[in-house]
């Protein structure tokens, strides 16, 4: 019996479409992420390795819980949904035969929709080269094992786990709708299991704990570089081989429990479900009113609102309705409790931040509730089977079908408000009062609303056309995951032509939606005419009675496809092709929309055209004088500037190449404007039909009526005006807001930017241009160490600016404040900095901020005014800012040199601005960070201080010490800075509160080194962001521990004082910082420096053991056995053992204890710096006092590979 009923359900299951579309979608979505390389690969690795392969077979059965659950549900609740009791019963089936055949065979199907991912795989190996998607070079060998093993090991416990769980669920409750639930607690729970584990440090508990083994599959994977990754499968041994078991064992005894309590009588009596209906007595003699019928407008609007609730009704008494949404609002009310952070310190649930976190944590659950319900809506009358009487009845179509339409379109609206009244309780049980009502209410009802009810639009059409519950699902989820990936891969993101999708839009305390508002607008207003046409084909496909096929439901489409219908049609086509078009005319034609493939051919044809100006001789700037107009409302900005350009270089400069992209402006010299070419046209991109079939590039090359000899000066005049032309189709325009303008001047670069060069070598080689290779200057290199950092024209210079903007702004600038007055309703601001000059570059901000002002006195004689300029809604750490700038100007001034300026300025820029910056005079830091910590807890890292600390420190290290541009030189400007802010960190702390933030940090570069692209190399060559800062820092904190304060602050101190304001070359380069810290480092202690600048050192200390015997008068005899080694790295994953004989922390400590400050504090009963050499070391210590761990190196001063096991507990 057991074999007839399981080739009975696959013969069934290849009669249906279910099937095949679940199979197709899966297998397509592979390919073309396969071939078209939308894969977190990194640039070495190939995106058919087997790390890959197993990833992606990790998260896609995560996702693949959609399909489990469409499968295994429907074995058996398709007879109690079809009523087949009647014939099964009558029929000798056992409850073995029935329960395992159902479920053996469906269990067969889910795999082989499973083993897609495989076939996907391999053919997007081939057609990614074929179509020309991706170079052959980024795919490997393919070779079985790399396939086989991830679909053996990981799809398939998956698979066997969720379609347990969920054919267990079916038989236990006999209702479809348990499935939605439990896939929901399921995914939900997982992801909150997931942020639990991902905060625990017990790696075999993250492994064991979870059922799709993704979190042990991304460990192996983040700990192998590319090569590895390449040539190594992932390892199933130890705890991650347990894992593979336990959770399918887990899934099978479920399952095995559901068989137990399967009874086969009542599962098809479904004697749970019935329910005693008493009989009424009915007076059969009393007078009958008479019932006069009437099918009229009224009748049908009656009708209409009473279907309409009757639907509504049936949604809201579903109780899986409500553990679903409860399970949702659960999950949403925890991610917004928590909401974001920094260094582990929460932020405030501020009203922008929980929109945030609902958009990238929430539209696809809404989707899902939403298609599922549609589903549960349109066919719920067949599955009951009350369609045989309900459709008989003289209700018109447009009754039915709109009453189902508009419940379903009522629950968009219910579930697009939950951000808000959420969010809202959220903030009241945490204290904040600050609701931003106005951004709530325009995000909900104005942005997301539209959204939500196009998702029920799309969805209730799908259902209506497919006419099939579970294939509608699936077909739904798969185009809806397509739109998806092709909008955040940038594959295609043309909105157009994405259903639903607006531009990206971010929201800001500062500016709210601000610029934004208008495009989101449009496209909305576009998509829900969209949606209008979808409606009337849902009219037209609906279906009554018994069921019938597509054939003759089209026939009957084009029956009711009449007149008036036609006219409804037209109109609605009208406006929707109106608003397509005005959109159009922004995106495609007053601006310019490109694809990926188009973008790339530009860059090439940049390089290949402009590549030859690369190293034509510049002008440096010296003197700037602006006068600079911003006008938020209008998000315009009009400058007029004088620039003085002087020719440094020893042969004459005739032209200039000139960037000036989104800037309209002129150049004059003497009152004459100055000839220019535009050596470069585009071709026009393939959705701008009606824009000339050459775009002109913002590029040109000014030549000068007489050449710039060496030495000789020339005054330029430049007018210009930034005012962005309609809008674009995604974000745009960061630079001008209505509140948070973030202005660099409307000035062009000067020169040639390599930057704008294509930068994957793989798509180079497409192009046939040559590999890219990181460009190195020498350090010997004359060019590199004349020119500084920020660019070839960059020199030290004066800086005159004048700025106006709104009647209710202030406007910022570099400089001294000289002069403020009101004009013309407007405010004008006059800065201005002569001597001792700034270094580029420089940045104008304007916003209505709020201002607190300090004076700093660093010595009898200099007095520094500081001033914090911030949104007035986020004043709670403001005195913390400026406590550390209190503290970093004394400090950095005692030990590197007064503070050379009379101002010193902390200004809040809006999210468009990026993260912290820093200008000569003026450090900005991003709404999103520091101003909204909630430090109110004690115990927490004060990072407004620290990142205060960093940006005030380099005031001394980029713009009195700048950098030259030879390799390694950005040790200076960003290494320094981040040391400084850790001295700042432990004067503030304490030295035995540093092991917090040094591990954090030292983890932070072990993750980046291990992906790194290409071999690492020494610090003095540092050519990796990773190096030259978080390295640099760790570097140099641990050369002060050796060395001393006085030593260190006399190196720095000389090294600054040697190339500060320097006017002409050579500039400072890391050979000339580590020359003086060789000259202030002992002898005894020059293997630090060799081994830290001239090699790349790793560590790999461990505690093996420890015991402690108490003493009399509470001394404790401790026993330690350490190892202790010492290796370099020779190239990529090369690592070389080498004798060791260096100077490490050993430390035993006390129960950690809470200081002043509520932060727990290690409380070390002995810390010594032992001299250890390579191996095994037993060291017996005396200490006073009950000592429960010891550590070697415990701070993290030293680079260590496995920092965790450098502690250890007794």
């Amino acid at each position: 019996m057991f074999w007839k009923i399981f080739v009975f359900e696959a013969q069934n299951r290849l009669r249906r479409p279910a099937v095949y579309v679940y199979f197709l979608a899966v297998l397509l979505f592979v390919i073309f992420s396969f071939s078209a390389g939308a894969l977190p690969a990194g640039e070495k690795e190939h995106f058919n390795s087997p790390m890959m392969i197993a990833r992606t077979y990790a998260w896609l059965s995560i996702i693949m819980m959609l399909v489990t659950s469409a499968i295994m549900g429907m074995p058996l609740y398709k007879d109690i949904e079809y009523n087949t009791k009647d014939y099964y019963l009558t029929y000798p089936i056992t409850k073995a035969g029935y329960f395992w055949g159902r479920y053996c065979s469906s269990l067969l199907f889910v795999l082989i929709i499973g083993s897609a991912v495989m076939f996907g795989a391999y053919i997007g190996t081939f057609l990614g080269p074929l179509l020309g998607l991706n170079d052959a070079g980024r795919y490997g060998p393919n070779k079985l094992i790399y396939y086989l093993q991830p679909f053996l090991l990981i799809g398939v416990p998956n698979l066997v786990f969720t379609s347990s769980l969920f054919y267990g669920l079916v038989a236990l409750t006999r209702n479809i709708k348990v499935i939605y639930s439990g896939g929901t607690i399921l995914f939900l729970g997982y992801l909150i299991a997931t942020f639990f584990l991902a905060h625990s440090s017990n790696e075999m508990v993250i492994k064991l704990a979870d059922p799709f083994a993704f979190n042990g599959v991304r460990m192996q994977v983040n700990q192998a570089d590319d090569y590895l990754k390449n040539i190594s499968t992932v390892s199933f041994e130890g705890v991650l081989l347990i894992n593979r078991l336990l959770w399918p064992g887990i899934g099978f005894a479920l399952l095995l429990f559901s068989y137990l309590r399967f009874n086969f009588a009542d599962f098809f009596s479904g004697k749970r479900d019935k329910k005693i209906i008493k009989d009424e007595i009915v007076n059969r003699s009393a007078q009958r009113p008479k019932v006069s019928t009437s099918f009229a407008g009224k009748y049908n609007i009656r009708t209409l609102l009473t279907l309409t609730k009757t639907e509504l009704s049936n949604i809201i008494r579903d109780n899986y309705f409500w553990i679903i949404i409860g399970c949702g609002l659960t999950f949403l009310g925890f991610i917004f409790y928590l909401g974001d952070s920094f260094y582990r310190v929460p932020n405030l649930p501020r009203t922008v931040s929980l929109l945030v976190i609902f958009y990238d944590n929430f539209l696809f659950f809404i989707f899902f509730i939403i298609i599922f319900y549609t589903g549960e809506t349109v066919h719920r009358d067949r599955t009951t089977r009350y369609a045989y009487i309900n459709d008989s009845l003289p209700a018109p179509n447009w009754v039915l079908n709109g009453s189902r339409l508009l419940s379903l379109l009522v629950l968009g609206t219910f579930l697009s408000t939950i951000p808000m009244f959420l969010g809202i309780f959220i903030q009241v049980i945490k204290g904040y009062y600050q609701f931003n009502l106005l951004v709530y209410l325009l995000d909900v009802f104005v942005l997301m609303l539209p959204r939500f009810l196009e998702m029920v639009v799309f969805a209730y059409v799908i259902h209506v056309v497919i006419n099939n519950k579970f294939a509608a699902h699936g077909v739904g989820i798969a185009i809806w995951i397509v739109l998806f990936f092709a909008h955040i891969t940038g594959v295609f993101n043309y909105n157009l032509f994405l259903y639903s999708y607006p531009p990206n839009y971010s929201i800001s305390d500062m500016d709210g939606i601000g610029h934004m508002l208008t495009p989101v607008l449009w496209f909305n207003i576009y998509w829900l005419l969209a949606g209008g046409l979808l409606i009337i084909m849902s009219a037209l496909f609906y279906y009554r009675g018994i069921s019938s096929s597509f054939k003759e439901r089209w026939q009957l489409a084009r029956e009711r496809f009449d007149r008036k219908t036609k006219w409804m049609a037209f109109a609605v086509t009208v406006c929707f092709l109106a608003a397509g078009s005005y959109i159009y005319y922004n995106v495609s034609y007053l601006n310019s929309y490109l694809t990926g493939a188009e973008s790339d051919k530009r860059a090439v044809d940049y390089e290949r055209t402009l590549k030859r100006y690369e190293n034509l001789p510049l002008p440096k700037l010296t003197s700037i004088k602006l006068v600079v107009d911003l006008f938020p409302n209008k998000l315009e900005a009009k400058t007029h500037a004088y620039f003085t350009l002087v020719n440094k270089t020893d042969k004459p400069i005739s032209k200039m190449l000139l960037d000036g992209e989104g800037i309209t402006y002129d150049l004059k010299i003497e009152g004459k404007d100055m000839d220019y070419t535009v050596p470069l046209t585009y071709a026009r991109g393939k959705f701008n039909w009606f824009r000339p079939e050459r775009d002109t590039a913002d590029f040109r090359i000014y030549s000068f009526a007489r050449a710039l000899a060496p030495h000789d000066s020339v005054v330029v005049e430049m007018n210009s005006v930034v005012k962005h032309k309609g809008f674009q189709n995604d974000s745009y325009s960061g630079d001008i807001l209505h509140n948070g303008t973030y202005f660099s001047g409307g000035i062009p670069g000067l020169g040639y930017d390599e930057g704008e060069e294509l930068g994957s070598n793989y798509e180079r080689k497409r192009f046939g241009l040559s590999p890219k290779t990181d460009k190195e200057v020498s350090q010997n290199d004359p060019v590199g160490k004349s020119t500084l950092i920020m660019g070839s024209a960059a020199d030290l210079y004066s800086l005159d600016i004048t700025v106006s903007t709104a009647g209710d702004q202030t406007a910022i600038a570099p400089g001294e404040l000289q002069k403020t007055w009101k004009q013309n309703g407007r405010n004008y601001y006059h800065y201005v900095q002569q001597s001792p000059g700034l270094y580029p570059s420089f940045k104008i901000l304007s916003a209505r901020y709020s201002v607190s002002s300090g004076n700093v006195k660093i010595d009898s004689l200099h007095n520094v005014k500081t001033s914090i300029y911030y949104n007035p809604v986020q004043s709670i750490n403001t005195w913390r800012f400026m406590n550390a700038m209190e503290d970093g100007l004394k400090y950095y001034s005692k030990v590197y040199g007064t503070y050379p300026y009379k101002d010193l300025r902390l200004v809040e820029t809006s999210i468009y601005s990026g993260g912290s910056s820093s200008y000569p005079t003026l450090n900005t830091y991003n709404e999103n960070t520091g101003w909204s910590a909630d430090l109110s807890h004690q115990g927490l890292l004060d990072y407004c201080y620290y990142d205060a600390s960093k940006l005030i420190a380099r005031q001394w290290w980029i713009f009195q010490t700048p950098p030259n541009n030879t390799v390694g030189s950005q040790v200076i400007s960003v290494g320094l800075p981040k040391y400084d802010a850790y001295v700042m960190i432990e004067r503030k702390y304490g030295k035995e509160n540093m092991g917090e933030i040094l591990q954090e940090e030292i983890w932070n570069y072990l993750f980046w080194h291990s992906r790194g692209q290409e071999p690492e190399r020494p610090l003095i060559n540092a050519n990796r962001w990773y190096e030259w800062e978080t390295k640099a820092a760790q570097v140099l904190y641990g050369l002060r521990d050796l060395i001393g304060d006085e030593n260190m602050n006399a190196a720095l101190r000389g090294f600054k004082n040697e190339y500060a304001f320097k006017k002409d070359p050579p500039y400072a380069g890391s050979r000339d910082l580590y020359r003086y810290l060789k000259m202030h480092t002992p002898d005894s202690l020059q293997y630090y420096l060799k081994d830290t600048w001239e090699k790349i050192t790793f560590y790999n200390n461990k505690i093996l053991s420890v015991t402690a015997s108490p003493l009399d008068k509470n001394n404790y005899k401790v026993t330690i056995i350490l190892k202790a080694e010492k290796s370099y790295l020779l190239g990529k994953g090369n690592y070389v053992s080498t004798p060791m004989d260096d100077y490490v922390d050993l430390a035993v400590f006390a129960a950690p204890s809470e200081d002043k400050t509520g932060r727990m504090q290690l409380n070390p009963l002995y810390v010594k710096k032992q001299k250890l050499k390579s191996g095994t070391h037993s060291i017996v210590l005396v200490v006073k006092g009950k000592p429960v761990s010891v550590g070697i190196d415990p701070y993290g001063k030293l680079i260590d590979q496995m920092p965790d096991d450098n502690i250890k507990k007794f």
